[in-house]
């Protein structure tokens, strides 16, 4: 500080020493971009105050994603900051914590991109969570898990099935590098339910289920092996039926039987009516009950046949199953103007006779 004092020495100072070393490292860090960690000192009007050596200031916008309002939860944490601002006159020193964890995302991210491929199966943290989905951090990048990627049943909202902090394991769905997005699933992980549906049911089942929530086409039934099926609005009653929510209630019981099981496809049909389509033939307990009393038969010229058979008709067991209409294409459906079986063979013998008498 001096060469020469009163006594006749050199007066020399540690602390400005000190403070001339940690100016120049700040200086150094400033022109290198180097991130690096500060302790949160104090919350003062517009920013966080932290330790680098020397008082340093990050402004409220530059804390986190630069939204947040309670930032005091950050004093006596470390962050990782950045240096934007540098004024040695003024000992005035500015930081970014934003700066910071976008560039160290962008590295996490790239080197993510490069590692990993889609249908491998990471651990993250649920960040934030939308109505939409949630965001999962993957170690410094967050990835995207849609609501329709969480379970394996329809749900409402992402709350249903996952809280801010959790720890997780998602699949990787997507990576889409240009748009720097990544796709995650959480279902995928997950024991699938149709395998143990295929083996707890199969068409034909009566079942005890509860009316989950209805649309006009019908109502959604959650099973207890943690999926959905669906029962239409035409398989509630007997009787037309505007909307579900004429007949039922959510949260009501209701015994429904299978009509349409195919579980490879994810796919449960259900029926309330009395007499339900099954197999792609509907059930007429009156015409199987005048079989039992012995008016069906095979009969002689189609009295007996058109009885015990029936127009477009299959006999089984005493019961007759009716195809439905819907289920033959037109081009397939032959007028006969309500003639019995004799009756179109007689025809048809005929109409050889008559091809074979003819030159042509």
């Amino acid at each position: 500080m001096k060469t020469n004092s009163a006594e006749g020495n050199a007066v020399v100072s540690k602390r400005k020493a000190d403070f001339d070393v940690i100016w120049q490292r700040i200086l150094d860090s400033f022109e290198s971009g180097e991130i690096f960690q500060a302790n949160v000192i104090d919350r003062v009007k517009g920013g966080l105050v932290v330790d680098i050596g020397v008082r340093g200031f990050v402004p409220a916008t530059h804390v986190g994603s630069g939204k947040l309002r309670n930032i005091e939860k950050y004093v006596g944490q470390v962050l990782a900051v950045k240096i934007i601002e540098v004024d040695k006159e003024r000992k005035k020193v500015v930081l970014s914590n934003k700066s910071a964890e976008d560039e160290r995302r962008d590295e996490a991210r790239g080197e993510l991109f490069d590692k990993t491929k889609p249908g491998e199966v990471l651990e993250g943290t649920v960040r934030r969570i939308t109505d939409y989905g949630a965001f999962i951090d993957l170690g410094g990048v967050d990835g995207l898990l849609h609501i329709s990627e969480m379970s394996w049943m329809r749900i409402d909202h992402p709350k249903e099935v996952l809280k801010e902090g959790e720890d997780i394991k998602v699949m990787v769905l997507r990576l889409d590098e240009s748009g720097g997005r990544i796709s995650l699933g959480l279902r995928q992980v997950l024991p699938d339910p149709w395998n143990l549906i295929k083996e707890n049911y199969k068409q034909g089942d009566k079942i005890t289920v509860k009316i989950g929530r209805m649309v006009q086409a019908g109502a959604f039934v959650r099973l207890p092996e943690g999926a959905e099926a669906f029962l239409p609005v035409g398989e509630i009653n007997d009787e037309r039926v505007g909307k579900p929510s004429d007949v039922l209630e959510e949260g009501q019981d209701a015994e429904v039987t299978i009509i349409d099981l195919r579980p490879d496809e994810r796919r449960m049909v259900l029926s309330m009516r009395a007499n339900p389509t099954i197999g792609g033939y509907r059930m007429d307990p009156s015409v199987g009950a005048q079989m039992r009393q012995g008016g069906g038969g095979h009969g002689g010229h189609g009295g007996g046949q058109g009885q015990g058979q029936g127009q477009g008709g299959k006999r089984r067991g005493g019961t007759k199953f009716r195809q439905p209409a819907e289920d033959t294409a037109p081009s397939q459906r032959v007028a006969t103007g309500g003639a019995t079986i004799g009756e179109r063979l007689g025809l048809l013998k005929g109409l050889v006779k008559q091809d074979d008498s003819k030159s042509e």
